[in-house]
């Protein structure tokens, strides 16, 4: 057995994966592309699935050819056409150059044609990349990254494309260079009302240090986006150190929008302790608007389809620990699946959380403040520290002021993942742990309740 190889989170094979590309729907697959850099020549990597759980890895999709290296992209379904088509950025060798191409599939994905005049759109700017095409009425539109900024393009035929607005956020939001946007209409939770969402990477400068992902909220008319206020910064996405490069599927039925995300980090990408592979994905989630007062907000949960791979349930009902308790769920697991309810009624623990024991003195800690409103996920001594950029402490404010704090944590082999209060507060971060994980419970200056508590054992081999 290959050590640090997740058992249910998407990894390739052998050689070194980033970005998810090409994201699509289409007569019962979900595809997923992926960046690939075998020996230093970057395809696009590619996957499917009927059932987003289960994954067969295909034959590379697409080559660098004499135009360069093939980079982030999206496909969407061309149903005039019968065929898949696929956009990629084409980055010049040696150079930082770089343009749009394309490229059609008329077999369900297994086989690509490149557009013979590639590339279909140029401009002389630095970090123009990671074109993400959809269809809005009666034309396509194309939104693209220019660095400091996000460009959107507008096509008839997906060939011919011409500039019709451009948006930049604010200072705030640009710590970093922009990567992967996406835009996309949601419907707000219990209403009939629908915002548009932009999503954007930056790839420095995230809550957690290193690379971190946006998103706004506001309308777009076909033309143009404008976000809700006259100076709305972006949002944090996430607030762990592992989630980047995030977009979402075209095509979707029943209009869901999931999205999958790189779980790493370029602070620390190839130091990573891993081998044949490097790299792996994020779980897929579910992204859903919500509205309080009158503010919008995005919330992220695991898809409904992960709960297939759960086994061995423990339940347990209306808990009460004393204060300085630590009590064990589970030994001796590599992928769990726990679920908290926390009445906030009757908490008079000052602080509360989960401890994940990893090895001889070594642990992921979630830290819950209740003086603070926060959370802090501790990450300093979780095992193998690839790079000195890889330990440290997240920290973010949570809402108390519910009838429960719930959480949700998802543990594999290398990967944890956080989800506070249905998903409004993500932590997402690697860990190589020395020993399975041992799941533990513990209460500080206090009493506290605990409502529920289920905890799963989950399956892998999912990946073929």
């Amino acid at each position: 057995m290959e050590k640090y190889r997740p058992k249910f989170h998407f990894s390739a094979e052998k050689y070194i994966i980033n970005d998810p590309n090409g994201l699509v729907y289409y007569e019962g697959e979900y595809h997923l592309f992926h960046q690939y850099n075998i020996q230093e020549e970057i395809y696009w990597g590619h996957a499917v699935s009927r059932d987003l759980i289960h994954w067969k890895r295909l034959a590379n999709a697409i080559a660098p050819d004499e135009h360069g290296q093939i980079w982030s992209g999206s496909a969407v379904v061309d149903e005039e056409n019968h065929r898949l088509a696929a956009f990629f950025t084409y980055c010049e060798r040696g150079t930082e150059k770089q343009s749009q191409g394309l490229a059609f599939s008329y077999d369900k994905g297994r086989s690509w044609e490149k557009y013979e005049k590639n590339p279909v759109l140029t401009e002389e700017r630095k970090d123009f990349r990671d074109p993400k095409v959809f269809r809005y009425e009666d034309k396509w539109v194309m939104i693209v990254t220019g660095g400091n900024c996000v460009l959107l393009y507008e096509s008839k035929d997906l060939i011919h494309w011409k500039q019709i607005s451009s948006f930049s956020g604010t200072d705030s939001d640009h710590v970093g260079t922009w990567e992967c946007p996406d835009l996309f209409p949601l419907r707000v939770q219990d209403s009939e009302e629908t915002k548009w969402i932009l999503i954007i990477s930056i790839n420095n400068g995230s809550p957690a240090g290193g690379t971190g992902m946006k998103y706004f909220i506001g309308e777009f008319d076909g033309i143009s986006f404008r976000p809700d206020g006259e100076k709305q910064e972006g949002h944090w996405l996430d607030y762990g150190k592992d989630f980047y490069a995030g977009v979402s599927w075209n095509n979707l039925p029943d209009d869901r929008r999931l999205m999958i995300a790189w779980a790493d980090n370029w602070q620390y990408r190839d130091f990573l302790p891993t081998s044949p592979f490097k790299g792996q994905m994020s779980s897929i989630r579910e992204l859903k608007l919500k509205k309080r007062g009158r503010k919008f907000y995005l919330t992220q949960i695991p898809i409904e389809e992960m709960c297939a791979l759960r086994k061995n349930k423990q339940e347990m009902h209306k808990m009460k620990m004393g204060a300085g308790e630590e009590w064990t769920l589970k030994d001796c697991s590599e992928a769990l699946d726990l679920e908290l309810y926390y009445p906030t009624n009757k908490m008079g623990a000052s602080s509360f959380g989960i401890r994940a024991v990893t090895g001889q003195g070594k642990q992921l800690e979630i830290l819950f403040s209740k003086e603070e409103r926060s959370c802090t996920v501790d990450r300093m001594n979780t095992g193998l520290n690839p790079h000195e950029n890889f330990p440290g402490k997240y920290k973010a404010k949570v809402d108390f002021e519910k009838e429960y704090l719930n959480l949700r944590l998802i543990l594999d082999v290398s990967q944890s993942e956080l989800f506070i209060n249905d998903g409004e507060l993500v932590f997402s971060n690697l860990i190589f742990p020395e020993e399975p994980y041992q799941l533990k419970l513990f209460a500080e200056g206090g009493d506290l309740e605990i409502e529920r508590s289920a905890i799963y054992e989950l399956t892998g081999d999912v990946i073929s």
